[in-house]
């Protein structure tokens, strides 16, 4: 039987070859090892190799700085680099981000996630590319139906409208999902470190955060959203699902559906207030994104 050793040699030979030789693979395989069940060895310490390779970048961690710094500077109309950052988001491990205190003493946190918000329309007609849905748009002139609110002055209850250019970015944005936005769920006075944070308990809000971009492809602000298809008692996230209580922060304040919080994922952290800027309170559309022919990134439709 062979040994790992010269599986690892093969291995290696094999894939310094590249892809070009791929399929003359399985030949090269049962000329280095005529016999089956020497073969069948190769397939299984490969798998055990590709499992093990797995599990070690699943449990090597990105820094709290380093993710701060990827979410800040990376280019979100590049696949690769958005691939990388789900990766990182999506991890069993993966570092939160610390957001500060709202104007009401409540403190917040990160929840890395990279898929917490769903679009009105999961599935629209298009004849572009669409974007994984870790990437969204907002439709900030639109107005849903639910939940029902007295309706702005010429919003629509939906987009129709195919969306051409995005020039002006006027009506919404595209954006980034980076997490979900959570509560201390203990007196302020217990947080005295990222140790009590580490180990103390976090409560959901119903926001999630998001990082606003614009055509380049550059982060352009901060942004918290409400999300009207939270998990319900089906473990289904199809129905719409409104309370009297939507839109607000467990601290209190206005109703709102989206609003900025930052300029930067830097600007954020403990013992900082963030403010609730360009803030709507009314419920706002959100749609799948697309790519244009130039790359850019664009809302799928708008109103």
């Amino acid at each position: 039987m062979p040994t790992d050793a010269e599986f690892l040699s093969f291995y290696k030979e094999e894939h310094a070859k590249g892809i070009a030789a791929l399929m003359g693979r399985e030949a090269a395989l049962a000329a280095r090892w005529p016999e089956k069940a020497d073969r069948m060895a190769y397939f299984a310490w490969r798998k055990k190799r590709g499992r093990e390779e797995m599990n070690a970048h699943e449990m090597t961690p990105i820094s709290r700085e380093d993710l701060k710094k990827m979410i800040a500077t990376m280019n979100y109309n590049r696949d690769i680099e958005c691939g990388k950052l789900v990766n990182f988001l999506q991890r069993t491990i993966a570092p939160w981000l610390p957001v500060g205190s709202d104007r009401w003493g409540e403190i917040y946190r990160i929840s890395p996630a990279a898929y917490g918000l769903r679009p009105d329309q999961p599935m629209p007609k298009t004849d572009r590319e669409l974007v994984p849905m870790n990437v969204l748009g907002v439709n900030t002139n639109v107005q849903p139906r639910i939940p029902v609110r007295s309706r702005q002055a010429n919003f629509s209850e939906e987009s129709t409208k195919s969306n051409e250019s995005d020039d002006l970015e006027t009506g919404g944005f595209v954006f980034h999902q980076i997490g979900n936005l959570e509560q201390w769920g203990d007196e302020p006075e217990n947080l005295t470190s990222y140790e009590d944070a580490a180990n103390g308990t976090w409560l959901p809000t119903d926001f999630h955060v998001v990082v606003r971009f614009g055509r380049s492809g550059a982060a352009n602000g901060i942004y918290i959203i409400h999300d009207f298809y939270p998990v319900d008692e089906r473990g289904s996230r199809d129905r719409k699902i409104v309370t009297d209580w939507w839109g607000c922060l467990p601290g209190g304040g206005p109703r709102f559906s989206i609003a900025k919080i930052a300029k930067e994922i830097t600007d954020l952290g403990f013992g900082r207030t963030f403010d609730l800027t360009e803030a709507l309170d009314y419920p706002v559309e959100l749609v799948r994104a697309v790519r244009t022919p130039e790359d850019a990134t664009i809302r799928v439709t708008v109103a």
